[in-house]
């Protein structure tokens, strides 16, 4: 296989990791009440994380897309390229909302907008993108001294309370939602820069392994060592701090949109590395099937995962232990790992993923 054929297999096999780490972080999310329990916290490790890696890659498609377009210096087809990722924002956007009240943590409806917003900025060069994103991430993290981050939440149940409003749809759509708008939009950044690098150069790629790594090491423990010695100061702020400082996804601050942010570029450029040195084992295969498929397998981790459960049991919220949470989100991996390999060895195309193209092109 040539380069370029490993470096798409890398970010296929991306996306795979980050379908199942969504599966076990969102089966968790609906399923377990919040618990101290050692497993409950190891799924939570995932939180935040593998949604926003899954955002990254969203724009590192884009930038494929628009480059590809871009290399038969056809201003037709650039537009045309444009246009299609438009339609399939709004197409994300009604898939996303039409499922809304069975899981409301979803984040294809968001995409309505991060696309959109992307797609202004496929041809800004990688200097400004990262500007860009770092100052969103700091207006962002400045603006919780102004802005109450808790409205429309009840906590008790995770629910957005005021959702079917105009103005808390918007506000949970922009601000405080599960995956915000802002400052959401410069995980979709980096991924339109992770998208412009040449990881067929080892050299770059090294560099761009080490660098992100050294990026999340460095902040989390920055994290770590200030929320460890404010709260020894003020003993009764702990929480405050932690809120503040920690790097938990809700609210998505500064120290949480920089370590994920960085440790989505790590796992994307070792991904890109395991699946040119192993694209001949099935493990890697499959695992990139279910990358290409990961449209239809993130609709059926809810539409199957979620509605099984509820139709099986007759409930599904916080209602069952994180230890049969677990091995069900376990079991629904496999079925779906296996499932999209022989799907992909049939057909070109997801379920969705098919239907997707021939309404928007």
């Amino acid at each position: 296989m040539t380069g370029e054929t490993h470096r798409i297999l890398g970010y296929d096999f991306a996306r795979g990791l980050a379908i199942i780490g969504m599966i076990f972080v969102n089966f968790k999310t609906v399923m377990v009440a919040e618990s101290d329990a050692y497993l409950y916290r190891l799924v939570e490790l995932l939180s935040g994380k593998a949604a926003a890696l899954f955002v990254v890659l969203a724009g590192v498609g884009m930038t494929l897309m628009y480059q590809s377009a871009k290399a038969k210096n056809d201003v037709g087809k650039i537009r045309n390229a444009k246009i299609i990722l438009l339609k399939r924002a709004a197409f994300l956007f009604v898939v996303g909302l039409s499922y809304y009240s069975i899981w409301p943590g979803d984040i294809l409806h968001y995409y309505g907008l991060y696309i959109p917003i992307g797609v202004l900025f496929l041809s800004v060069s990688r200097k400004w993108l990262q500007t860009l994103s770092f100052l969103l991430i700091i207006a962002y993290s400045a603006s919780m001294l102004f802005f109450n981050y808790e409205a429309g939440w009840d906590w008790n149940t995770l629910e957005y309370t005021d959702f079917y409003t105009v103005n808390g749809f918007f506000q949970n759509f922009f601000l405080n939602g599960f995956h915000p708008v802002f400052p959401w939009i410069a995980f979709l950044l980096t991924g339109i820069w992770i998208g412009r690098i040449n990881f067929n150069n080892v050299k770059i790629r090294h560099r761009v392994t080490l660098v992100s790594l050294t990026l999340f090491v460095v902040f989390k423990s920055i994290s770590i060592f200030l929320i460890d010695t404010l709260s020894q100061l003020s003993p009764t702020e702990a929480s405050d701090i932690t809120y503040l400082l920690g790097t938990t996804p809700m609210p998505p601050l500064f120290f949480y949109m920089i370590t994920t942010s960085s440790l989505a570029v790590f796992i994307i450029s070792i991904s890109i590395y395991i699946s040119t040195k192993l694209s001949h084992t099935l493990f890697i295969k499959q695992m990139v099937s279910t990358g290409q498929l990961s449209l239809s397998n993130y609709f059926f981790h809810v539409i199957i995962g979620m509605l099984t459960i509820k139709l099986f049991f007759n409930k599904l919220e916080s209602t069952f232990s994180i230890e049969f949470t677990v091995v069900y989100a376990i079991v629904f991996s496999v079925v779906i790992i296996f499932f999209s390999h022989i799907w992909r060895m049939k057909f070109k195309k997801g379920p969705l993923e098919y239907i997707m193209r021939k309404i928007t092109g």
